[in-house]
C-alpha cells in the first residue's frame, strides 16, 4: 500500500498542506499519512563565561540546561502530535476513510527517504515555521526535497483551493515526455482541462504531446511561448490564463532542467501563482 505522504509542522502552510493531500488521496483513491518530522538543532552559545563562575556554580548551570532542553523537545513532540490529530480529524472529516499519522526523529529528507517504498505523492509547503515570516522565501526542506525525492512533490503555499485546470510545461525531452507519460497514466489530474506549454521554437513536438494527451482522454490547449527566460514566461502565462496548478518534470538535460538545477528553482517557486507539481 502506498500513500500520500502530507509533510506537516504547525506552520501556517499546514491546512494548505492537509488539503491538498486530501484533494491528492480522493483523487487517486489512496490512502493518506502525516508525517511530523523533529529536528533538534543545537546553536553553540557564542562566548564560553565558564571561567567567570565557579566549579558548583558550572555544574548547576549544565543541569538547568539540560533539563531545558529536555522539557523543549517533549514540547515539540506533543506539539507534533497536537498538529498530527488536527490535520487527521480534518481529513476524515472531509471524507477519507484511512487516514494514518507517523512522528520521525530526524531530517524531513532522511525521512521520506526511508519511507520511499510506501509513499505514492509527497505534499510539503513552500515555507515551514522557520521561514513563514518571510513571503517570498522557500524552505531549505523545499529544495533538498525537490533534488532528491524519487517520487513525485507537489508543493502548496499557504492556500490551496482545488484546481480546476492545470498547465503541463513541455520541452521535447525525454524527462518531459516522461512527465506527460504519467500525468495521462494517473487519475490525479484526470478530467481537469490541460494547458500544454512550451517556451521554445518546436511546434512539430508540442503538436505530438497534445495528440498523446487528447487520446488519453485531456481536453488540451496547446500554447508554444517565446522568450529567453523559461520561468518568467511560465508564471505569466499561469497570471493570464487563471492556471491552479503546474505540472512540470524535474531534472530534464534542457532549459528546462537549467532552471531547476540552478537559482532558477527558487526563483519560480517564489514567483509562482500556483501549487507546483514535480514529476520523477
Amino acid at each position: 500500500m502506498t500513500f500520500v505522504m502530507g509533510c506537516v509542522d504547525g506552520s501556517k502552510v499546514t491546512d494548505a498542506v492537509c488539503n491538498a493531500a486530501v484533494w491528492s488521496a480522493q483523487r487517486m483513491d489512496a490512502p493518506v499519512m502525516f508525517l511530523h518530522s523533529l529536528e533538534h538543532e543545537h546553536l553553540p552559545m557564542r562566548e564560553d563565561h565558564s571561567g567567570a563562575i565557579g566549579l558548583g556554580a558550572r555544574e548547576e548551570l549544565l543541569d538547568t540546561l539540560v533539563e531545558l532542553e529536555s522539557q523543549r523537545a517533549q514540547l515539540e513532540i506533543k506539539h507534533g502530535q497536537v498538529v498530527l490529530n488536527a490535520v487527521r480529524e480534518r481529513a476524515i472529516a472531509a471524507g477519507l476513510q484511512q487516514v494514518d499519522t507517523l512522528q520521525r526523529h530526524g531530517a524531513l529528507t532522511e525521512t521520506l527517504a526511508e519511507l520511499e517504498a510506501k509513499t505514492r505523492l509527497v505534499v510539503v509547503g513552500r515555507q515551514g515555521l522557520a521561514h513563514e515570516s518571510f513571503a517570498r522565501a522557500i524552505g531549505s526542506h523545499v529544495e533538498s526535497l525537490i533534488r532528491t525525492s524519487t517520487r513525485p512533490v507537489l508543493v502548496v503555499a499557504e492556500d490551496f483551493a482545488m484546481p480546476k485546470q492545470f498547465m503541463l510545461a513541455y520541452d521535447g525531452s525525454p524527462t518531459a515526455d516522461k512527465a506527460l507519460d504519467m500525468v495521462a497514466a494517473s487519475p490525479l489530474l484526470r478530467n481537469l482541462p490541460c494547458h500544454l506549454v512550451m517556451v521554445g521554437e518546436n511546434a512539430g513536438s508540442l503538436d505530438v504531446a497534445k495528440g498523446r494527451l487528447v487520446q488519453a482522454g485531456f481536453s488540451v490547449e496547446a500554447h508554444l511561448l517565446s522568450g529567453a527566460y523559461v520561468a518568467g514566461a511560465l508564471v505569466e502565462y499561469q497570471s493570464s490564463h487563471a492556471v491552479d496548478l503546474t505540472v512540470m518534470g524535474a531534472y530534464g538535460h534542457s532549459r528546462i532542467r537549467q532552471f531547476f538545477v540552478g537559482s532558477q528553482t527558487t526563483n519560480l517557486l517564489q514567483r509562482s501563482l500556483t501549487p507546483l507539481l514535480l514529476l520523477r
